[in-house]
């Protein structure tokens, strides 16, 4: 049975990801939102049996060296999965990660990406959300080093049901 809403990430290395984190969670605690781990999503939308996820993931931790992310700037939209975030300058190194994770994983056709990393997940109106982003303290541009990848079940817009199935270092 396929499992669907499945995600693909790349996970920040561990002091960039004590940052990252500690502003989603401070965004989360005075707005109500979820918390959830900082990430960049190489593939989101994923359908496929568990097993073979799992392992077409290994094979993209096997393809992939840790790589740098350059973030270049703050962005709000309407939509809840793209609430506030930090916009990724879609480079080379970034652009070649994610077509060998689609290639991997099986995807056809040309999968959309977007490069970022997510800050907040949430329906506030468009305008809080730009205050929001004016008043984060972090110093852009900002470049990541992400060292992991992992296989993630997102099953809707509840952050807190979301759990990862897999781990692996790059």
């Amino acid at each position: 049975m396929a499992v669907r809403q499945l995600s693909l990430w790349l996970q920040p290395e561990q002091a960039a990801a004590a940052e990252l984190d500690a502003v989603i969670a401070r965004l989360a605690a005075v707005h109500r939102t979820a918390v959830f781990p900082a990430h960049l999503t190489l593939l989101g939308v994923l359908e496929q049996e568990p097993d073979a996820a799992v392992s077409s993931l290994r094979q993209v931790a096997q393809l992939l060296d840790p790589l740098t992310a350059r973030f270049d700037q703050t962005r709000c939209e309407p939509a809840w999965h793209r609430s506030l975030y930090l916009a990724a300058v879609a480079d080379p190194t970034l652009r070649r990660a994610f077509e060998d994770a689609a290639r991997m994983f099986g995807l056809r056709g040309k999968p959309a990406f977007d490069p970022h990393l997510s800050l907040q997940y949430s329906e506030l109106p468009v305008a809080d959300k730009l205050r929001l982003a004016a008043s984060l303290s972090l110093e852009l541009p900002m470049t990541v080093r992400f060292d992991r990848v992992s296989l993630w079940h997102t099953p809707g817009s509840d952050a807190g049901r979301w759990r990862q199935l897999a781990d692996c270092p790059l």
